[in-house]
C-alpha cells in the first residue's frame, strides 16, 4: 500500500491555513490546533505523525524568503523553531521552474555540523541540485553544533509541506524521503521506525547501528598496538597481483591478532588505506586509543594486567605481546588503561541471540564466553543520536539501505544485522518494503578528490545512494519494484559479494581488466601492450555510459570514448609506460538507470585494477 502524507486526508487547504497560523504564532485557543494531539512516547522514543504535534518544536517561524541562483535557481525559505536552537531551510523550484516539481520532497540528515558548511539547517549544493532535478523540493533541519534525533527533521519535514503546499498551489498529498550517512543513518533508522505518514521512504547510507562497546573501534585500535608496524607489508599482500596472503612474514601474535581484528567484521579491503583503518589519518586527529580510566568500570585496568582470564595475564603470544608492549611504552597508568581499553570488547559479550556475529569469536562450542566478563555494560552509542530507537526493524515505509563494502567504521555486516532485524519485524511483506545495496571499491568518506590517493581505488559512492532515493521514491509513490537486493553471503563476518553483475544484483556495475589475459604483467618500458576490459550493469540497473581510463596509476582519470551505451560493454586500449616500476592501472565506469550520458546525478560507478611492472628497456 502506498503511503501518504495525511495533509490532503486532514482538510487539504484547511490543514495548511492551520500550520500557517501556527507558523506564525496567532493560534488561539479553541482554533483547529487546540485539537491536535501531542505525540505519544513509546519507551523514550516519541511517535511522531503527520497529524500529532511535537510541543517541543511547535512554533515553526519564517525568517526570509529568496530567489537564489546557486547552484541552480530556486526559491529559499530560512527559518527556525522559537524556543530551540534548531533553524530549517527549504529549497524550492525557481517560479519559472514549478511545472518541474512532481509532490515530492528529499531530506538530508546528519547529527553534526559540516566541515564543509555553516550549520546543519543548510543543504550542500549537490542535495539541492539532486532534489530539485529529481522532482522534488529539498528539506534539512539543524544547527551549527549537535542535532540529535529525528524529531527536528520531522518538524521541519511536516512544516515544509505546508510551505511547498501553498508555493505550488497544491492540496494533493506530498511524498517525502528521509536519507543520511553514518550518524545521519542512526536518525534516518530512527524515523523510518518511529514517524508515521511524515516520510513515506528512507535511504540509510553506510548504516550504523548501536554496537556493543563499539568494537568495531576498539579492535582498530587494538590492530594499530600489534600490527601498526606491519601495515605496508599486509597491505602490499592485499594488493592486486600481490601475494593473497596478508599473514605471510607475520610472527604468532600478529596473526593472532590480524585474524580476530578481521572476525570482527574489519573489511579486508580496508587494508588499502592502512592509516585510515588504524586510526592514524587527519580524520583521527587523536587517534583511536584512550588512556582515560573508564568511568563506568574504574576496576578493568588492574584485572586486565593481574587477573587470570584476561590478555594481560594470559600465556600466548599475544598476551606476551601486549606485556612488552606495555614495558616498551612505560609500566605507568596512563599506558596499562591505554593498552587495557583496546581489548576491552573482549569482555563485554552480549548474548549470541541478539546476533552479533563478530563477537562469537570469544565463545566456546557451548556459547558460554572465553573471558571473564565486566559486572557492567560498557554505556551504548546511538540511543540519543536515533532518538531512542529500538533497532528493532519496524520500520513503517519503503526502505533501501546503502553500505559500502571498504568501510572500516559502519561495517559492511551490520547492515545485514538489521536487515535479519526487518524480517523478523516484517515477516514476509519484508520483501516488499526492504533493500540493501552493497557497493564495492567505495568505504565511509565522501567522493575521492581526483588525484589523491582514495581516488585510486574509490568511487564516488554517493550517485548509488541518488538512484536508491530515485527508487524509494517510485516504490512508494508509484508501486514500481526496484531492482533486486545485492546478492551476498556472510562469511567470518564478512561480507562476500559475487564476481559478476547478473550474479550480485544490487545498481553497482562491474567491470574486469585483464592485460595478455591475466591480472598482472611484467613488461620493459616503451613496450606497448593491449588492455582488455568487460563491464557489466545488474538486471534492470541501467546502462554504462562512461568509462574512464587512470594508466599512470594517480587517481587522475581521462576518458575512454565509447562507440556505444548498453548494459554490457567491452573496451580495449593500447598503452606503453616509459619509466621503470610498478603501475596499478585502473578502468572506472559509470552506469545511468536510463542511458543517459548528459546525467549529473544517480550515477552508479566502479572500478578495476591490474598491476603493471615495468622493467628498464634493454
Amino acid at each position: 500500500m502506498t503511503i501518504h502524507s495525511t495533509l490532503a486526508r486532514r482538510g487539504g487547504t484547511g490543514a495548511i491555513a492551520a500550520m500557517l497560523l501556527l507558523a506564525s504564532g496567532l493560534s488561539t485557543p479553541g482554533s483547529a490546533l487546540a485539537a491536535t494531539p501531542t505525540c505519544a512516547t513509546i519507551a523514550g522514543a516519541m511517535q511522531v505523525t503527520a497529524d500529532c504535534l511535537d510541543q517541543t518544536y511547535a512554533t515553526p517561524v519564517i525568517d526570509s524568503e529568496t530567489d537564489e541562483s546557486a547552484p541552480v535557481p530556486h526559491h529559499r525559505v530560512r527559518g527556525h523553531f522559537e524556543g530551540t536552537n534548531i533553524q530549517f531551510t527549504i529549497y524550492l523550484h525557481a517560479q519559472e521552474n514549478k511545472a518541474q516539481w512532481e509532490g515530492r520532497f528529499f531530506q538530508f540528515t546528519y547529527p553534526i555540523v559540516f566541515p564543509t558548511l555553516p550549520d546543519t539547517s543548510q543543504a550542500d549544493e549537490r542535495a539541492i541540485g539532486f532534489a530539485l532535478s529529481s522532482g522534488g523540493y529539498a528539506v534539512q533541519a539543524g544547527n551549527n553544533f549537535v542535532s540529535l534525533g529525528y524529531r527536528p527533521a520531522a518538524a521541519a519535514a511536516k512544516f515544509a509541506e505546508s510551505v511547498a503546499a501553498k508555493y505550488y498551489g497544491t492540496a494533493k498529498p506530498i511524498s517525502g524521503y528521509l536519507y543520511g550517512p553514518s550518524g545521519g543513518s542512526f536518525q534516518t533508522i530512527g524515523a523510518a521506525e518511529n514517524t508515521t505518514d511524515v516520510w513515506q521512504g528512507f535511504v540509510p547510507m553506510v548504516q550504523a547501528v548501536p554496537t556493543p562497546t563499539s568494537y568495531n573501534f576498539l579492535g582498530r585500535s587494538a590492530a594499530e598496538l600489534i600490527l601498526g608496524d606491519k601495515a605496508d607489508q599486509i597491505r602490499t599482500a592485499l594488493l592486486p597481483g600481490g601475494s593473497g596472503d596478508p599473514y605471510a612474514g607475520l610472527d604468532a601474535a600478529e596473526q593472532a591478532m590480524l585474524k580476530e581484528v578481521h572476525a570482527l567484521g574489519i573489511p579486508w579491503k580496508g587494508w588499502e588505506n592502512p592509516d585510515y583503518l588504524l586510526g592514524r589519518s587527519d580524520q583521527f586527529p587523536n587517534g583511536l586509543d584512550s588512556s582515560v580510566p573508564l568511568s563506568y568500570d574504574p576496576t578493568y585496568a588492574d584485572d586486565f594486567w593481574s587477573a587470570d582470564g584476561y590478555l594481560g595475564r594470559e600465556n600466548s603470544p599475544l598476551g606476551e605481546r601486549v606485556r612488552a608492549e606495555l614495558a616498551k611504552a612505560g609500566d605507568t597508568v596512563a599506558n596499562r588503561w591505554n593498552i587495557a581499553n583496546r581489548f576491552y570488547y573482549r569482555y563485554q559479550i552480549p548474548a549470541a541471540s541478539e546476533g552479533w556475529i563478530g563477537l562469537d569469536q570469544f565463545r566456546g562450542q557451548d556459547g558460554t564466553p572465553l573471558y571473564p566478563q565486566r559486572p557492567v555494560k560498557a554505556p551504548g552509542f546511538g540511543g540519543a543520536v536515533s532518538g531512542n530507537t529500538a533497532f528493532n526493524g519496524s520500520i513503517k515505509g519503503k526502505v533501501i539501505a546503502v553500505s559500502n563494502l571498504y568501510d572500516n567504521d559502519a561495517l559492511p555486516w551490520h547492515t545485514d544485522w538489521y536487515r535479519q532485524r526487518v524480517e523478523t519485524s516484517l515477516g514476509k511483506s519484508a520483501a516488499d518494503t526492504y533493500r540493501v545495496y552493497f557497493n564495492d571499491h567505495a568505504d565511509h568518506q565522501g567522493p575521492p578528490v581526483p588525484g589523491e590517493e582514495r581516488a585510486k581505488y574509490l568511487v564516488d559512492w554517493y550517485g548509488m545512494a541518488e538512484q536508491a532515493l530515485r527508487d524509494v521514491s517510485e516504490w512508494a509513490e508509484k508501486g514500481v519494484t526496484p531492482p533486486a537486493s545485492t546478492n551476498y553471503q556472510v562469511k567470518d563476518a564478512q561480507i562476500i559479494v559475487p564476481d559478476n553483475a547478473a550474479g550480485r544484483r544490487g545498481i553497482q556495475p562491474t567491470v574486469d581488466i585483464t592485460i595478455q589475459g591475466k591480472e598482472t604483467a611484467t613488461i620493459a618500458a616503451g613496450q606497448g601492450v593491449t588492455l582488455m576490459a568487460k563491464a557489466q550493469v545488474p538486471p534492470g540497473a541501467g546502462e554504462i555510459i562512461k568509462a574512464e581510463w587512470d594508466l599512470d596509476g594517480d587517481g587522475v582519470y581521462t576518458d575512454a570514448p565509447l562507440t556505444r551505451t548498453g548494459n554490457v560493454i567491452t573496451l580495449q586500449t593500447t598503452a606503453a609506460f616509459e619509466k621503470a616500476g610498478t603501475y596499478l592501472v585502473a578502468l572506472r565506469i559509470s552506469s545511468e538507470r536510463h542511458g543517459d550520458p548528459t546525467a549529473k546525478f544517480a550515477l552508479a560507478q566502479n572500478l578495476d585494477r591490474i598491476k603493471v611492472v615495468v622493467t628498464a628497456a634493454g
